[in-house]
């Protein structure tokens, strides 16, 4: 049976039927079109039963793990290919769904306090409170944007905390466990690729930290490219291996510190040598920015902003 597009349903309605907060929607309608309510001749929204089978679809997609603005894309997707995204989709599969408590989304919230409330709930070890602020922050903003100005950008903050001595190991390590464990859970919920050209991305050797390269490779597969992404300390011989397994276009190498950007040096000329072209960064380059001369290959910028 198809569903009723008669606007016949006011807002209390909906909220009380899909459990989702009031704000929360209307930044969904406000930033992405959906659901596009009509309104009365006083202004009030009016809501059909497709409406609010397609907020369902919608927190379904999120309970699954994609961001909202994945969500809408795979929407719209559907529709672009003729198919409507709730034929043979039912409310008996929200139940799980439904049972997520409403959050309230103040009208003035922003990722900069965003941002503050997720720094906050790492430094207290809550792990419910931190994942809940990102699920409020991504129901709003853009995946990029959340990536960016809470998550890098949040790290940052406790990282500079703990050089402070303001912060502990303990607390810098909850933190960055979250936001990885976040990252991953995009970079698999991404969409295939739509480009053909293949990306590779990875630590040299001794370099274990990986939050900057998976975030790279979350905001290139976002942008249609196939990114193979290696992780943290890989040898040389096996960067050499992937490209020529893979006829990866383009091989990006990233390194925080002075000895692994040694070793991302050795790394890169190896690679250069092959004929495969290198791009490179990190936070040692910023630091040292004349080592930047001394590295075969492009460097990439200070900054992992993308156009």
């Amino acid at each position: 049976m198809s569903l009723s597009k008669n606007p016949a349903f006011n807002l209390k309605v909906v909220l009380q039927e899909t459990n989702i907060a009031a704000d929360t929607l209307r930044a969904w309608e406000r930033r992405y079109g959906l659901p596009m309510p009509q309104r009365t001749a006083g202004g009030h929204r009016l809501y059909s039963q497709y409406d609010i089978e397609t907020i369902k679809w919608l927190m379904a997609r999120q309970a699954e793990g994609l961001s909202i603005s994945r969500a809408v894309d795979l929407w719209n997707e559907h529709h672009a290919s003729g198919v409507d995204p709730l034929a043979g989709f039912t409310p008996s599969s929200l139940s799980a769904v439904q049972m997520i408590p409403a959050m309230y989304v103040s009208p003035d919230t922003n990722l900069t306090a965003l941002r503050a409330q997720w720094i906050a709930a790492c430094l207290n070890f809550s792990e419910t409170n931190a994942e809940q602020v990102l699920n409020q922050a991504f129901s709003i903003f853009p995946v990029e944007a959340v990536c960016m100005d809470v998550l890098q950008k949040g790290m940052a903050e406790i990282g500079a905390l703990w050089y402070e001595n303001n912060a502990s190991v303990q607390q810098e390590h909850f933190a960055s466990g979250l936001a990885m464990r976040r990252l991953d859970a995009l970079l698999s919920a991404s969409p295939a690729p739509t480009r053909n050209q293949t990306v590779l991305i990875g630590c040299p050797p001794n370099e274990w930290h990986t939050f900057t390269p998976l975030l790279l490779s979350l905001l290139l597969r976002r942008r249609g490219l196939n990114v193979i992404y290696l992780g943290a300390n890989v040898p040389a011989e096996q960067f050499k291996e992937t490209v020529s397994a893979v006829h990866a276009n383009l091989t990006i190498l990233v390194a925080q510190t002075l000895i692994s950007a040694a070793a991302l040096q050795a790394t890169a000329l190896n690679l250069i040598n092959q004929n495969t072209p290198v791009g490179f960064g990190g936070r040692i380059f910023n630091i040292l920015p004349n080592l930047i001369h001394q590295i075969p290959g492009d460097y990439l910028g200070s900054t992992l902003k993308l156009p």
